[in-house]
């Protein structure tokens, strides 16, 4: 009987675990592994000298993705190259693969739970084309950037 207590005292201790650990696996830096303007796409310019004027920032365009259970919304997406792209991306429960959007040329590995809308702001380095998919590559999309 005092063996069972102290199986019992154990799960109970790995069960607040294991809630303690999805608690802070879904707050907001899980969501995005890629910080604003670095990686692959965006490499930070140094501050100007003194006396002189900074030179003026690109616009940021923004582009949205929203994936149901029959696919992503947008299945292609234009956008201008070596300017700043705001990505927002968001997905039904019923999406599942399809709640993760992948962009591998420029860092990009968003996941939506529960229908929310993450972001990640890059900047497309060179004209071309910016294959988009989910973690299982069933769902698919394509940023063009010019």
């Amino acid at each position: 009987m005092v063996e069972m207590k102290y199986v019992f005292v154990v799960i109970c201790v790995l069960a607040l675990a294991f809630v303690a650990f999805m608690a802070t696996s879904s707050g907001t830096g899980a969501r995005s592994s890629v910080p604003s303007q670095t990686g692959a796409a965006g490499v930070q310019a140094a501050a100007p000298g003194a006396g002189q004027p900074a030179p003026p920032s690109p616009a940021v365009q923004e582009v949205s993705v929203h994936a149901s259970g029959s696919g992503y919304d947008h299945p292609s997406l234009n956008v201008r190259a070596g300017q700043p792209v705001k990505f927002d991306f968001s997905a039904d429960r019923s999406a599942g693969c399809g709640s993760q959007l992948i962009i591998d040329r420029v860092g990009v590995n968003l996941i939506s739970r529960n229908g929310e809308t993450v972001s990640a702001t890059f900047t497309p380095p060179s004209p071309g084309q910016y294959p988009y998919h989910c973690g299982m590559n069933m769902y698919r999309g394509m940023l063009s950037a010019s």
